[in-house]
C-alpha cells in the first residue's frame, strides 16, 4: 500500500508553466529522451541517498530493454527495478521522483535555455537543483530543515511513521490556501495543490 501510494506523487512535478500537462505529455512521448532522463535522475546522488546508500546503478540500456519488451513501459521499468532488490517503498519513492521528474527536468532545461539564455550545461545543472527542491517539498524528506517538531519528537517518530505523508500534504495545502487568500503566486497552482 505504501509503495503504491508513493507512485501517485509523480504528479507533483506537473505545474501550470513550463511542465504543464500538455508539455509533460510531449516530453513523455519522446520515449528515448524520457528514459534517458529517468535513468539520470534514478542514478543521481540525491536519489541514491534517498535509497539509504543502496549502491545500485541502473544502466540506460537495461531500462530501455525492459521498457521495449512491454506495451506498458512504466510497468516494465518498475518490474525490472523490483527484480534488482529494492524494498517496495524505497523503490516507489525513487520511481515517483524520477518518472514525474523526468518531464520536469527536460522541460525546465528547454525553458531555461529559451527564456534565460543559459547554455545546455548551465540549464541542466539548474534544472537538477529545482527538481530536487520540488521533491524535497512534496516527498517525505530526511532533511533536518524540513522535519517538523512533531516529526522529530520521540512520540512523533512512532506515530508519524504511519501518517507522515498525509500531514506533509496537509501542510502543503495549508500553505496553498494561505497564498491563495493573500494573493501570492499563481492561483491555478494553489487550487491544484488544494484539490490534489
Amino acid at each position: 500500500r505504501s509503495a503504491v501510494l508513493q507512485t501517485i506523487s509523480s504528479i507533483n512535478f506537473i505545474n501550470w508553466n513550463f511542465n504543464n500537462p500538455i508539455k509533460a505529455g510531449a516530453a513523455m512521448a519522446n520515449q528515448p529522451q524520457y528514459w534517458k532522463d529517468f535513468v539520470k535522475l534514478m542514478n543521481s546522488d540525491y536519489l541514491k541517498d534517498r535509497r539509504n546508500g543502496l549502491k545500485l546503478n541502473i544502466s540506460e540500456s537495461e531500462i530501455a530493454d525492459a521498457a521495449a519488451t512491454s506495451k506498458n513501459k512504466a510497468k516494465a521499468a518498475i518490474n525490472y527495478i523490483l527484480q534488482k532488490g529494492y524494498l517496495p517503498t524505497q523503490y516507489a519513492d525513487s520511481f515517483a521522483i524520477a518518472s514525474g521528474g523526468a518531464t520536469f527536468y527536460r522541460n525546465r532545461i528547454k525553458d531555461l535555455m529559451k527564456n534565460n539564455g543559459m547554455t545546455e550545461a548551465e540549464a541542466e545543472a539548474q534544472a537538477l537543483i529545482e527538481w530536487r527542491q520540488v521533491a524535497e517539498e512534496s516527498q517525505q524528506s530526511s532533511d533536518p530543515s524540513r522535519i517538523s517538531a512533531q516529526q522529530s519528537s520521540d512520540l512523533g517518530r512512532i506515530i508519524l511513521a504511519f501518517a507522515n505523508t498525509p500531514m506533509q500534504y496537509a501542510r502543503i495545502q495549508k500553505r496553498a490556501i494561505q497564498d491563495l487568500i493573500n494573493g501570492r503566486g499563481d492561483a491555478k497552482t494553489h487550487v491544484s495543490k488544494i484539490i490534489y
